[in-house]
């Protein structure tokens, strides 16, 4: 009968503290949270919605790939038919490239790869040339119309070569040294006869993109200038573009 006693008086105690530490906790959920807490969530959310550079830590401005305390050039080479040359040519070409490879005290990165034929370029310099005579300026339009059917149709492609120079340190003296790297370097392979250009943000982020897909021959410059590396849009920016 004791016993019986005890166990009623346990159980009362034991329903009671349940009900005062569920109430309790009930309280704690309804309670309004601190501004500052909700300005500092705000925060980070918006440090997590800013663009894909942020979660690809890479960033491209102007000719330069940033990654982290890496800065790069990248540099599109130009081909030579070395087996066209005679054996002079050959050997003077030979020449060069071991003196270039001998005075290379920096990192570099050679990177080739496959690509669809671009024709954008071709055709946009045919536009600009304009004439009167009727013949030519059918002999034009029918050549336009041929190389973008041809860049279109992606039944040709190319290799391309590139050389990736890069200086660790910061960012200041990364341009300056970039500069003095990357024309040395293309000053070399000139006499070389192998013509090099320094590709540009538009063009690095073409590369890249290319890359990534394989079988696009989409060029994403109209893209990139319309937000393309934001990871959201702003009701602003999307009134603006309607």
């Amino acid at each position: 009968m004791i016993i019986m006693i005890i166990f009623l008086i346990l159980t009362v105690l034991f329903v009671i503290g349940t009900a005062f530490y569920l109430n309790s906790k009930k309280k704690n959920v309804n309670l309004p949270k601190h501004p500052t807490d909700s300005q500092n969530n705000n925060k980070t959310s918006k440090k997590g919605k800013k663009q894909l550079s942020d979660i690809l830590q890479v960033k491209i401005k102007d000719n330069i790939i940033c990654l982290g305390n890496r800065y790069s050039n990248v540099i599109s080479l130009g081909n030579i038919d070395y087996n066209m040359l005679s054996n002079s040519e050959q050997d003077s070409i030979e020449t060069v490239l071991i003196q270039t490879a001998l005075s290379i005290d920096y990192p570099v990165q050679f990177f080739s790869t496959t690509e669809f034929i671009d024709t954008t370029k071709v055709v946009s310099l045919i536009k600009e040339n304009k004439s009167n005579n009727i013949r030519i300026n059918e002999y034009r339009n029918y050549l336009i119309e041929y190389l973008q059917n041809l860049m279109e149709n992606k039944t040709i492609s190319i290799v391309k070569n590139y050389a990736i120079i890069s200086y660790d340190g910061a960012y200041d003296k990364a341009i300056e040294e970039l500069n003095r790297r990357s024309l040395s370097f293309m000053s070399n392979l000139l006499r070389a006869k192998i013509v090099c250009e320094i590709l540009q943000e538009d063009e690095l982020y073409n590369l890249i993109y290319r890359e990534l897909n394989k079988n696009s021959a989409i060029n994403i410059n109209n893209f990139i200038q319309k937000g393309g590396k934001n990871l959201y849009v702003e009701k602003k920016q999307k009134n603006k573009r309607n």
